[in-house]
């Protein structure tokens, strides 16, 4: 089954198309891994598709971009065996992009960039997604963030796609981190210049990258997946 490209699929869609392939993997007993973050990623984007059709205004919007992440997560995210403890987000994303990248002659992640050109603009401009600005919070400092938002432009136009969509993903990262650990109020109107834009990036991105994975993902690099499943000797689910 080919996915279509720069369009939000659904999880369904992209469950479907993996199912041969996971057949012939469990058959052989092989990439279990992988296989682990294919079911992690496609359940978390369903728990987005049915927070994404309820009222905005119950914060539905907020917990769809965290479940969406969380399909993210899943398929960055990966174990430091020396540390003991999942590898770092800022590398285990970028790791994600550049496999991404690197395997993805379709150009989806490119087409998809474009296609989120405005919000993605309008993301990066905001002084409250930069790090900079909550080290000394004040009013006369909230003015557009232009050199992030030129620096993206820039990276699109070389055609260093893998550096653009970290951008962005970080951006949207920054973001997940005040809703998760209570730095914003879920629903809340102050955050919506940020939530809305970002919930409409991740889901074209988070659908995308899941799209592409199924499609190459055996021919992409990982590290051990976090925390697989435990079961007792008998094999049953501990």
């Amino acid at each position: 089954m080919d996915l279509p490209l720069a369009k939000a699929i659904p999880a369904k869609t992209i469950h479907d198309a993996w199912l041969p392939t996971r057949k012939k993997l469990v058959a052989q007993e092989i990439e279990e891994d992988l296989r682990i973050r294919i079911h992690r990623a496609c359940r978390a984007l369903e728990q987005a598709e049915a927070m994404e059709g309820r009222d905005e205004s119950a914060g539905s919007l907020d917990a769809a971009l965290v479940f969406r992440w969380i399909g993210l997560n899943a398929l960055y995210g990966a174990w430091d065996v020396e540390q003991g403890m999942p590898v770092k987000d800022r590398v285990a994303v970028s790791n994600l992009t550049t496999e991404i990248c690197r395997v993805d002659v379709e150009g989806r992640m490119a087409k998809c960039l474009a296609l989120v050109a405005d919000p993605a603009r309008e993301l990066l401009m905001n002084s409250f997604l930069a790090n900079r600005f909550w080290k000394d919070p004040e009013w006369d400092q909230v003015r557009p963030n232009r050199g992030n938002a030129a620096a993206y432009r820039n990276e699109l136009l070389e055609k260093r796609t893998s550096a653009a969509l970290h951008r962005l993903l970080m951006a949207v990262y920054f973001l997940r981190c005040q809703i998760v650990h209570g730095g914003s109020t879920i629903g809340g109107k102050l955050n919506r210049e940020t939530v809305e834009p970002a919930a409409r990036i991740l889901e074209l991105l988070s659908s995308q990258i899941l799209a592409t994975v199924v499609e190459h993902g055996l021919e992409m690099k990982w590290g051990p997946v976090c925390y697989p499943p435990v079961r007792n000797p008998d094999g049953s689910p501990s």
